[in-house]
């Protein structure tokens, strides 16, 4: 399989992050005055629980949907980044570019294949010097019970991805606005990793799906975000295995003998 993903220059790398913290700040601000409206203690109590149901219900709905197309741009302090996956219940296919790092992962059979530039597999997969030109230009595949499986294959199917962007602790339900042309409600909590806090947009229909998640955190001098859209919920996946792809715990076992 081809995957096409442009190194972004230095121009080009700024120009990003204003866009996405001009995008982070506009529904940052739509949050906050949901929020408001919301109003405080007794009348956050019943938003809380409100928020809750919708929470859970759109969280049904995506996994009964069973795919999605998810695309993320995000920066931290003057790095900024994009990944574009494809997700399913058990499969999965991810691209990622951070900077001048290029990573791909595909994910079927119980059996992840990656390939990446250099920077892309040094960093991003954090992969040892000695195995990275053994992998660029090819695919390895990572088998289920390889000690990297997890931390390699981790985000890329649905429910995990969905984890990323789900709202925790006190909740807060926000009234019905539009967000990508689509009539939504607002579901705001503390991030996953509990440093910042995300807002989630769920069609305000019977299907209650994400539309949208913003989320951000750290401090004006080295501040990060991401802005996370959702579409082509329930589409069909068809994510071919990558042919020639040599086991990485065979690559691993040459470097070894080598060292």
């Amino acid at each position: 399989m081809a995957y096409a993903a442009g190194v972004m220059s230095t121009s080009a790398a700024d120009s990003t992050a204003k866009a996405v913290r001009r995008g982070l700040a506009l529904v940052a601000c739509l949050a906050l005055s949901l929020t408001m409206a919301s109003g405080a203690s007794a009348a956050a109590n019943v938003s809380s629980t409100s928020a809750k149901q919708v929470l859970t219900q759109s969280l049904r709905n995506a996994t009964h949907a069973g795919s999605v197309r998810i695309t993320v741009q995000f920066f931290s302090g003057s790095t900024t980044g994009k990944v574009v996956q494809d997700s399913g219940l058990k499969t999965g296919e991810q691209t990622v570019a951070i900077g001048n790092e290029l990573a791909s992962v595909v994910l079927v059979n119980s059996t992840a294949y990656i390939s990446g530039n250099s920077k892309g597999l040094s960093s991003y997969f954090g992969m040892p010097s000695s195995l990275v030109p053994s992998i660029v230009g090819h695919w390895a595949s990572v088998q289920q019970s390889d000690p990297s499986f997890g931390s390699v294959a981790g985000n890329v199917t649905l429910v995990p991805a969905l984890a990323n962007v789900t709202p925790s602790g006190t909740l807060i339900a926000g009234k019905r606005t539009k967000v990508d042309r689509q009539w939504v409600r607002s579901i705001s909590g503390e991030g996953p990793d509990a440093s910042g806090r995300v807002t989630l947009f769920v069609t305000a229909n019977s299907r209650s799906l994400p539309v949208e998640a913003v989320e951000s955190s750290g401090t004006s001098t080295q501040n990060k975000g991401e802005i996370v859209t959702f579409t082509r919920w329930g589409e069909t996946l068809h994510l071919p295995r990558p042919t020639n792809a040599v086991p990485l715990s065979t690559l691993e076992a040459a470097a070894a003998e080598g060292s």
